[in-house]
């Protein structure tokens, strides 16, 4: 079974299991939130396509972004085994409120592109992060792939989210 766009829409993922670790069913966890310490709020968070619920008991920190984990119903390394690539999400509900200038990915996806000084338009597609900064994956009308735009303020003046756009001034060259 997989998510519908729709089921998505209720649910942030906030990690990723991406091994167990030792014999009693413990897991490492890929977090995907900037501030690792919101994980300890949260009381359930829901595993995998079926969106199974479950305690995480997140442990230790053993590198940066990586956590040791525990979820009650899983004892063994054999159970913990068939979780890996296993997806974590919470409810969106549950999300704590934001500060002016803060986004929740999914908040972004979808978004119309405008260019200052441009007639070229497009949507952002995701927000990644390989470990050097957010970026937004943006496809653009006149164009068959996509391209990445850093997401910081060199690059994006402003983010409407009433009107459903954002706004880019890229830096020279990024748009070649």
């Amino acid at each position: 079974m997989h998510l519908t766009n729709m089921q998505l829409d209720n649910f942030i993922t906030v990690g990723k299991i991406i091994s167990s670790f030792g014999l009693k069913g413990q897991v490492k966890v890929d977090v995907h939130l900037q501030d690792l310490t919101v994980l300890k709020t949260f009381d359930t968070f829901c595993v995998g396509d079926a969106l199974l619920k479950s305690k995480i008991n997140f442990l230790k920190k053993t590198k940066k972004s990586i956590w040791l984990a525990a979820m009650p119903e899983i004892r063994n390394k054999e159970q913990a085994d068939k979780l890996k690539g296993h997806l974590i999400y919470i409810e969106t509900k549950y999300l704590p409120s934001l500060m002016t200038d803060e986004f929740y990915y999914k908040d972004l996806r979808g978004l119309q592109i405008k260019i200052e000084g441009s007639i070229q338009k497009g949507f952002v597609n995701h927000v990644c992060n390989f470990g050097s900064g957010d970026l937004l994956e943006v496809s653009l009308d006149d164009s068959k792939g996509t391209i990445y735009i850093p997401f910081d303020k060199d690059n994006v003046s402003r983010i409407d989210l009433a009107h459903k756009t954002i706004t880019l001034t890229p830096l020279k060259g990024l748009l070649v």
